[in-house]
């Protein structure tokens, strides 16, 4: 006890911090991204009635498959996720179950569902991802050397972060697992390192990307620990995916059947049917860009992977300029696609500061928000406090300005992101 006392005190600071956070954040927890929070309620609706989460998603998607002609696509958006969030959300999903007996929400095709949900769902679902911010502020602390309480500031307080975590998305849990599987790959603990890594890939995809760069690491140290790696995350991987083997090969195929969109720089061809008046080719966004773009993905993964294997520098540094390649290549990059940034740019802050890398980090996330504020729009996050489609449609701007306004944020954060790539490449690093 006296032991537990002396932490408190040695760390009040902190915990205040935390506290401060959590706090400022809890209110925003009433607020929902009007797609996703269907999403969500279905996944604890099918958790707490021990349904997988994947057979709804294959049952709406054939409900979407017998209803083309209403303007569904192929696939139905529902639960397309790796299974570690079902293992997470189960005992949650439980004891919200116990609380209300809730019956699937059905969208039908070609019509707009806005659901709202209880406070208490909001506090279920969100209190991981609460929690993973908090995670990965302590990290930060553990992690920073030079500006250790600013960068704990800029991540807890950052309005980004805020909004997507406590509004909308569960990245932060990816992102957490992910900044654990790096502090503990820098303290040799490799085991643990790779099982938080797979931890992470089981929550979202992106993560798997860093593996071979863990792996370039370990080769570059002509250490065959990188075989033992592989094993651990394979093993780990395996153990979780397989149970559910067939919904996560549907899932992939959604995303693989998934076409252009968000703020990757090919969503500019939406600009034009709106601006010449004519449409776009159908063969164009379904086919050739898809195509050309999986093209993309491959080759500039390879020649990142090919460059950092020929250069030193901390393992922190290679993690953040592989997702800002993944950021440049993918087919599609959502508003939240940013937050896996966050934390390893306030690291690299630390690393080394300069007005110049400052402003760029401030744009990664700032347009985001932007282009939340015009696409969603915002006033749809409302979704908790009104059906009344006139509300929550009240900031939807005609196409002819939504779309070459969207195109041009795009554009400007690739842009952006490309710029902040160099400068990080350019500059010596500083090795730890």
């Amino acid at each position: 006890m006296r032991n537990l006392r002396n932490k408190i005190r040695k760390h009040k600071r902190l915990i205040l911090i935390l506290l401060l956070a959590f706090g400022i954040m809890l209110p925003f927890t009433t607020l929902n991204h009007w797609w996703d929070v269907a999403t969500w309620n279905n996944l604890f609706v099918d958790l707490g009635h021990d349904r997988s989460p994947y057979d709804t998603l294959v049952e709406q998607t054939q409900v979407a498959r017998a209803t083309f002609g209403a303007g569904w696509s192929l696939y139905y958006e529902g639960f397309a996720y790796p299974p570690m969030t079902i293992f997470i959300y189960y005992p949650l999903a439980k004891l919200y179950g116990s609380l209300y007996p809730l019956e699937y929400i059905q969208i039908a095709p070609g019509e707009v569902y806005y659901a709202q949900v209880p406070w208490e769902f909001n506090l279920f679902f969100k209190l991981p991802i609460l929690l993973a911010n908090l995670g990965i502020a302590v990290l930060l602390y553990k992690m920073c050397k030079r500006r250790r309480w600013k960068g704990v500031r800029m991540f807890l307080f950052n309005p980004y972060v805020i909004f997507i975590s406590a509004a909308w998305m569960f990245d932060s849990i990816a992102a957490f697992f992910l900044l654990l599987a790096t502090y503990l790959f820098e303290k040799k603990r490799y085991d643990l390192s790779a099982v938080a890594l797979s931890f992470g890939f089981l929550t979202k995809w992106f993560p798997i990307f860093v593996l071979p760069i863990f792996c370039i690491e370990l080769i570059q140290r002509r250490s065959w620990k990188f075989v033992r790696y592989i094993a651990i995350f394979g093993l780990v991987s395996a153990v979780c995916i397989l149970p559910f083997l067939d919904g996560v090969m549907f899932s992939l195929n959604f995303h693989a059947s998934r076409i252009v969109g968000g703020m990757t720089i090919l969503s500019a061809f939406y600009a034009v049917p709106h601006l010449f008046g004519a449409p776009v080719s159908e063969h164009l966004m379904i086919e050739i860009i898809p195509a050309l773009s999986f093209f993309v993905l491959v080759v500039g993964m390879t020649l990142i992977y090919a460059y950092l294997s020929k250069r030193r520098m901390p393992i922190r540094k290679k993690v953040l300029i592989t997702f800002l390649v993944y950021l440049l290549v993918m087919k599609v990059v959502n508003e939240a696609y940013a937050f896996i940034l966050i934390p390893f740019l306030i690291l690299a802050l630390d690393d080394k500061f300069s007005r110049k890398r400052l402003h760029l980090y401030r744009l990664i996330w700032i347009l985001p928000i932007l282009n939340a504020i015009i696409g969603v729009p915002i006033s749809r996050f409302l979704v908790g406090y009104t059906s009344n489609p006139a509300i929550l449609e009240s900031l939807l701007l005609p196409d002819l300005i939504r779309y070459p306004l969207l195109a041009t944020i795009a554009i400007i954060f690739w842009l952006i992101i490309l710029r902040t790539l160099i400068t990080y490449i350019r500059e010596r690093p500083l090795m730890h």
